[in-house]
């Protein structure tokens, strides 16, 4: 096994910062305050965003990019479409209309003052959003606008299976504003993200039979995200008749009872969340060597317990060889769920990550430990992984490898 010393490898790292980073950096920062609400009846979400854009550029802005990755799924034209059919998938070009999602519904505001958007010319998923008033280096604006996401039958990262569901990359979003200017970039599935870092207060509403697995910080007692369905009274045998038994009627999730919980998370460049009616949890805290502790919750189905019961020890073997080859674990919460994607493997956000498809215990010890690997290259350094993607998926899958070889 190759080893490096700790020393060089961090000198190594310094040196491709400082030559990577000129001496008046500065960075963005957008912080969100948004409420959600999940209609499984239709697949969709209620939402609203409030918005506050901090420019700390020394540019006087007068539009900000704004990302409105549902959209990459409204038709066959989008680049999320084209660059699938270039790779020989035709699933979402032959999907039925009913599969599609969008996003509608926005009413952008600036201030309180309504809001112009123009079109971007080639992708329906960025929009330019026009600021009143020049906003000039040091001020800040907030934006508000309601907005409603159909959700896409899961062909890529998020959107639904059944009434399971992924809430990824779901709400408006500007767009990153570097040195190097502004990176409108259309949603693709092949092709990671950039974003702006800020700070996340989300309230999500459901159905009191879905269980929710949320990135961040939870504001209430986890076990108020659970539902725990009660047991199922023994029913007498059903009479012989010769009359056929009635078409059962589809449950109307809008009289069901609904519960809100609140999420808290500082200093993030996304949001994701996922929905279920069958999730388990178990939690469990890990403790690094400056003595803070990390909770760890993990969200699995009952069914799979043979295979994902080792997964807390898993998680915590992750966070603490991590924390020790790299530097401690940056947040408070870490989450991993297993879930549905549109493909098999895992996928990361900022303090949570969805696994699909594993299948033993030695995949599923590797995949947790490469998706908690994100955690520091796509969560906390989050370079430009459209341009980059080195940085992210290199840099974490030489810790794999590392970690496999132990």
């Amino acid at each position: 096994m190759t080893t490096f010393p700790k020393q060089l490898l961090t000198f190594i790292l310094l040196l491709l910062w400082s030559q990577a980073m000129p001496q008046d950096y500065w960075q963005q920062k957008v912080d969100y305050k948004m409420d959600v609400r999940l209609d499984p009846n239709n697949n969709s979400l209620h939402a609203s965003a409030r918005i506050t854009y901090f420019n700390r550029s020394p540019d006087t802005l007068r539009f900000i990019w704004f990302h409105l990755w549902p959209n990459a799924y409204k038709n066959d034209k989008t680049a999320f479409s084209d660059q699938l059919l270039e790779n020989g998938n035709t699933d979402f070009y032959f999907t039925e209309k009913e599969n599609r999602g969008y996003i509608n519904r926005l009413d952008f505001r600036i201030n309180n003052q309504v809001a112009m958007v123009e079109d971007h010319p080639e992708h329906i998923d960025i929009v330019k959003l026009i600021l009143p008033e020049p906003l000039a280096p040091g001020q800040q604006v907030t934006i508000t606008t309601p907005f409603h996401v159909q959700l896409p039958k899961n062909f890529s990262r998020g959107g639904h299976a059944g009434k399971t569901y992924q809430v990824t990359q779901w709400y408006p979003k500007p767009a990153v504003y570097d040195d190097k200017g502004w990176h409108p970039m259309p949603y693709l599935d092949q092709g990671e993200f950039y974003a702006e870092f800020g700070d996340y207060e989300v309230s999500i509403t459901v159905p009191s039979t879905f269980t929710v697995a949320s990135a961040g910080e939870p504001q209430q007692p986890v076990e108020q995200a659970l539902f725990i369905p009660k047991p199922i009274p023994r029913k007498k045998p059903p009479t012989k008749n010769k009359t056929k038994s009635p078409r059962p009627i589809p449950f109307n999730w809008d009289h069901a009872p609904v519960k809100t919980l609140r999420y808290k998370q500082g200093n993030v460049h996304d949001f994701a969340w996922f929905a279920d009616t069958s999730f388990t949890l178990l939690t469990d805290t890990v403790k690094l060597a400056s003595g803070r502790t990390v909770n760890l919750q993990l969200y699995f189905h009952l069914d799979k317990l043979e295979l994902w019961e080792p997964a807390l020890g898993y998680m915590k073997d992750a966070v603490l060889w991590l924390s020790r080859w790299i530097g401690e674990y940056p947040y408070n919460y870490l989450t991993v769920v297993d879930g549905e994607q549109g493909f098999s493997g895992g996928m990361e956000y900022p303090t949570i990550t969805i696994l699909t498809g594993i299948n033993n215990r030695k995949d599923l010890d590797l995949t947790i430990f490469h998706e908690i690997g994100h955690n520091w290259f796509q969560a906390a350094l989050a370079t430009n992984e459209r341009k980059a993607p080195w940085r992210d998926e290199g840099m974490n899958s030489f810790y794999e490898r590392r970690y496999e070889q132990m």
